[in-house]
């Protein structure tokens, strides 16, 4: 029989990543904060059911998966930028779009991994309509115990606790770009302006579109940030099937974007 040129010619199973996340620094106990694409992995034997059960071995009973759920389409429309929307469509979206919901609410954007962490038995989520997160783990309810409205990604909120409880990063098959943990850097550093963002959420008397103030976030100079991290050695970079993977110390990682953005946003 000949193959097809798209013929499945390698596969990727849950002891063979165990293998790479171990041999790459990650031990038992650990809190990660995970961002991927299961697509760049190539196939894999059990899709994201398979990535996230080997991720919960890896760090163990005693280990925490925590994952961002950000829904960016329940935000205001006139910040948005991809795509865009015009200006006669701003209050049709404010008026219509749902309330958050912890299980119901899209958040595709995210990718299957963290969708799948969040349909989990045992998996806790908040609350905020914009940008909620998703652990599972010893310590998934502290981290997830407290998310204000405004500020969500502030010292204050999940990405706080992370920091306080010396989480690493892991981003598997994403870029630098995808790091929701340098949204914490740019809270710290002051230098981003603040803003009046919106979401729908339940209130006492049904659906509302709730105000609330955030940060102006600039991901287009995490990429930068990463390379000064990797220029310092403070990245371990590997691969899984066709994943580049790339792992550090949160803690490390924002207090070196705290300082770079200090030094370059005016």
């Amino acid at each position: 029989m000949t193959l097809s040129s798209n013929a499945i010619r390698a596969v990727i199973t849950r002891q063979q990543i165990i293998d790479q996340l171990r041999a790459n620094g990650i031990t038992d106990g650990m809190t990660i904060m995970v961002h991927s694409s299961l697509r760049a992995f190539g196939y894999v034997c059990g899709g994201a059911q398979t990535v996230v059960d080997a991720l919960l071995e890896a760090v163990g009973y005693e280990g925490t998966i925590v994952v961002s759920m950000q829904s960016g389409d329940n935000s205001e429309p006139s910040y948005w930028q991809y795509p865009p929307v015009t200006i006669e469509l701003f209050d049709v979206i404010r008026k219509s779009h749902p309330s958050f919901h912890v299980v119901h609410s899209d958040v595709r954007k995210m990718g299957v991994i963290s969708e799948s962490i969040r349909h989990r038995d045992g998996s806790v989520m908040t609350h905020h309509p914009s940008v909620a997160f998703c652990a599972m783990g010893k310590y998934a309810r502290f981290i997830c115990r407290h998310h204000e409205l405004d500020f969500p990604l502030s010292k204050e909120s999940p990405l706080g606790a992370c920091y306080d409880l010396k989480a690493h990063v892991l981003l598997l098959g994403v870029s630098y770009d995808s790091c929701t943990a340098l949204h914490l850097a740019e809270s710290i550093s002051g230098k981003r302006a603040v803003i009046l963002q919106g979401g729908a959420v339940e209130g006492n008397g049904g659906r509302i579109w709730q105000k609330y103030l955030d940060y102006d976030y600039d991901p287009d100079d995490f990429k930068n940030i990463g390379l000064r991290l990797e220029h310092k050695n403070l990245v371990t970079n590997f691969k899984i099937g066709n994943a580049q993977v790339k792992f550090f110390e949160m803690q490390v990682a924002v207090d070196e974007a705290v300082s770079w953005i200090k030094e370059r946003v005016v």
